[in-house]
């Protein structure tokens, strides 16, 4: 009975540590403005990991976009086994969770942009926020979303200027691959500009 145990610990052990391995990854990002134009020359810090890993204020990499836009960047990082829900409450799918961070600009203070992607049987479901620093440093401050007027402000001024959304649209976003044959994950986000309301 104790070895029976003994191998049960083992054999779940073995699993959880599996789960937690780093993946290679490979990353293209494409950067537009609203009207669709490529954002060269931008300058960008990119982590991928988990949200913790890459709320960080140094994780990642700095890097800058070519003449199209675009970002290409490898690495390797730890993708989360979860369920997710579909159209209906009841039902649940097994995903592949990974979170890709973003730093721009938004109105003169740095946002991290957090891509939330999860490749599912039936593709990928991608979401995107905005979070500022806070005390410490760490990207973990949401935007305060105000229902009434459909706006966001930033989180140490919730009475201050009202903006018409988070400051960048993820307009296209994939994830594919294996722990095998490693990820390929292809984001297009657009970088909003703001009117006040």
């Amino acid at each position: 009975m104790k070895t029976l145990l003994s191998a049960a610990f083992l054999s779940l052990f073995s699993l959880a540590s599996t789960a937690a391995q780093a993946e290679p990854v490979a990353l293209t990002l494409k950067l537009v403005d609203e009207a669709g134009k490529p954002l060269a020359g931008l300058g960008v810090r990119v982590a991928i990991g988990s949200e913790a890993e890459i709320s960080a204020p140094g994780a990642g990499q700095q890097l800058a976009t070519d003449a199209g836009g675009v970002i290409r960047m490898q690495t390797d990082a730890t993708v989360d086994r979860r369920s997710v829900s579909s159209t209906s409450v009841f039902t649940r799918h097994p995903a592949e969770h990974l979170v890709v961070g973003i730093e721009l600009d938004l109105i003169g203070r740095r946002a991290l942009y957090r891509v939330r992607l999860d490749q599912t049987k039936a593709g990928t479901v991608g979401q995107i926020n905005a979070f500022l620093a806070g005390a410490g440093g760490r990207f973990d401050q949401p935007l305060a979303f105000h229902a009434d007027t459909r706006s966001w402000s930033l989180p140490d001024d919730p009475a201050g200027l009202r903006l018409t959304g988070i400051g960048a649209e993820l307009k296209a976003h994939s994830m594919e691959g294996s722990a095998a044959a490693g990820r390929t994950i292809a984001l297009t986000i657009a970088k909003q500009s703001f009117t006040r309301r």
